[in-house]
């Protein structure tokens, strides 16, 4: 068995180990685990500089009760994104250490016992867990009243005995109190709980369910059935162990691409006309200042390029940028997402979440659509701003984060502030600095250089040539209005390219239809019935709604004030279900 096996097994696997580490990079870091060749290690970046996988720290720490000084340089190998309290998760290996200290290393890993709690046994009973764990080479420790957090967070089990359910009640309280202390790191997982009873099994087989304990004795316990539940809960305890430090290092590996965007080079190209280099000139101006901004304009004007620029001029630019649409979740996901939630918050919540605000941790987070946030959510969001706190989901503890906010809104937000759906206070917090975003018909300069922009960067991804544009197409692309904007004109792009066999033209007839009939509503003419022209107004209204809000049905009936079945069977009829996302 991995965790009980021989000693001679153990010399080079990792072993739990908690003990403060001292670093000149990290503050307040505790160690995690240890092995002769590595050490896991949890705490704050230090210093404007980020901590880097390849970089090298000095580190100092003590072997637990023997005293021992260690002193030893390491390499890091991975990171993972902060998790609770913004705290980051290294993986560290040791560089050539000493031939004693190595020597130390392995005695200790060799040497290691992994811990037992005891709680509430007879005199009896007592007597038979000490035979039972000295032949498992398994380390007894007292009551967990007599034990601070930092010991009971490192057992491998707790051994519950008695039929006092009342005391017994206490005492689960009590653990799981301590396996969530937001002063722990939390990088380890909380011991499995055997419960040794003769309580009735309606009483037990809640707590089975719940998750508070793994595996129930009845009593008198015999050193056999004892011994095999040891073994199983150790086990178990060593895998999760296992699982959880392998989660940390894949999540380093993908460090969440969708989540933890990176400033892509599109914002050297719309600089063209005078409307976009104000933009920019505005973003230098505040980007170097930690100000809340305010960046609004129509569907697919740029606002997440924007505020992207604004992170990369910043002196965050070498922390994460976080984006989130606030319009995508409902109120209570979008919550959890933002502000993360404690193990048994609701159900199917087995462990702490760190929210995007934990995520961005010394960073920067950008909140699309901000008018779509609730006026509670959007006290929660004042608070952090405020007083750089959040509080996740069913938990009692507020955490401090530093994030700078950016919002972005395609309406009015001050029109929502006058409906009351939208808190006055936490308007005039996001919008200390605003930054408009003008519609792309209004800066037709841009659309040339962005569409070779497009096409290079398109025929990169699919390999192939650039293709040369045939006569006519700049003329059809600048003389259409782009109600959906940068958006739209990738995605026409995109799809014209689709249609270009390799090594011909880019031609005009291979843009979307709305595209080439450049935009303009239908003239009147007498050789056509009025409802056959309505019907061809009415779907053109629908067209640049649809593009606006990415073909999402419900947002576009919102726009146009109708029920969203209503323009689902007006579009159905008018046969413009292509054009939508269902």
């Amino acid at each position: 068995m991995a965790i009980l096996g021989s000693r001679s097994e153990r010399v080079d696997r990792r072993i739990p180990f908690f003990t403060p580490v001292a670093t000149s990079r990290l503050s307040r870091c505790w160690a995690t685990n240890l092995s002769p060749s590595g050490i896991g290690l949890a705490g704050y970046a230090v210093g404007s500089k980020p901590i880097a996988k390849g970089d090298e720290l000095d580190l100092s720490f003590e072997l637990g009760d023997t005293k021992h000084a260690v002193q030893v340089t390491g390499r890091v190998s991975w990171i993972s994104v902060p998790r609770a309290n913004g705290r980051l998760g290294l993986g560290v290996q040791f560089l050539e250490p000493s031939a004693a200290t190595r020597g130390t290393l392995v005695r200790f890993v060799t040497e290691h016992r992994p811990r037992v709690l005891v709680a509430f046994a007879s005199r009896d009973d007592q007597q038979m867990m000490g035979r039972t764990l000295a032949h498992l080479d398994l380390e007894y420790i007292g009551d967990p009243a007599e034990v601070d957090s930092d010991v009971v967070r490192t057992c491998a089990a707790v051994v519950l005995f008695g039929n006092d359910e009342r005391r017994l009640g206490s005492t689960l309280e009590q653990l799981g109190a301590l396996s969530t202390a937001a002063t722990l790191p939390n990088e380890l997982p909380f011991a499995p709980i055997i419960l040794c009873t003769n309580l009735d099994s309606e009483r037990v087989l809640p707590l089975f369910r719940a998750g508070k304990i793994y595996e129930v004795l009845r009593l008198p316990v015999s050193s056999q059935a004892l011994a095999l539940a040891l073994e199983r809960t150790c086990e178990h305890w060593a895998l999760q162990l296992e699982l959880r430090w392998a989660s940390m290092q894949l999540e380093a590996q993908q460090l969440a691409p969708e989540r933890v965007a990176r400033t892509g080079k599109l914002a050297n190209v719309i600089k063209v006309s005078p409307q976009m280099r104000r933009v920019y000139e505005l973003i230098a101006t505040v980007a170097v200042h930690d100000v809340p901004v305010l960046v609004t304009g129509e569907t697919g004007t740029g606002k997440e390029l924007a505020a992207r620029e604004i992170h990369a001029q910043s002196r965050r630019r070498h922390t994460p940028f976080v984006a989130q649409d606030c319009g995508a979740l409902t109120e209570t996901l979008l919550e959890s997402e933002l502000f993360g939630h404690v193990r048994g918050a609701f159900t199917g919540a087995t462990t702490d979440h760190p929210g995007l605000f934990q995520i961005a941790e010394g960073g920067t987070i950008f909140l699309d659509e901000i008018q779509n946030t609730s006026p509670a959510l959007q006290a929660k969001l004042l608070r952090v701003i405020e007083e750089g706190e959040v509080r996740p989901v069913g938990g009692t503890r507020p955490r401090q984060v530093n994030v700078r906010l950016l919002a972005a809104c395609n309406v009015d937000l001050r029109q929502v502030v006058k409906s009351g759906r939208f808190r006055s206070d936490f308007y005039y917090r996001i919008n200390r600095f605003p930054i408009e975003l003008p519609p792309l018909r209004e800066h037709s300069e841009d659309i040339m250089p962005l569409v070779r922009f497009f096409l290079a960067s398109l025929c990169e991804t699919m390999t192939r040539q650039v293709p040369e544009l045939d006569a006519g197409v700049e003329a059809t692309l600048i003389a259409y209005d782009w109600p959906g904007n940068i958006r739209e004109l990738r995605n026409a792009i995109e799809r014209a390219l689709l249609l270009t066999p390799p090594g011909e033209p880019l031609r005009a007839a291979t843009l979307p239809d709305d595209v080439k009939i450049g935009g303009v509503a239908p003239k009147v003419t007498a050789d056509r019935g009025l409802m056959e022209q309505l019907d061809e107004y009415e779907r053109k209204l629908i067209r640049e709604s649809l593009a606006r809000h990415d073909g999402i049905i419900r947002r576009a009936a919102r726009e146009l004030a109708v029920n969203a079945v209503t323009l689902a069977r007006r579009m159905r009829r008018l046969g413009l279900f292509d054009d939508a996302d269902e």
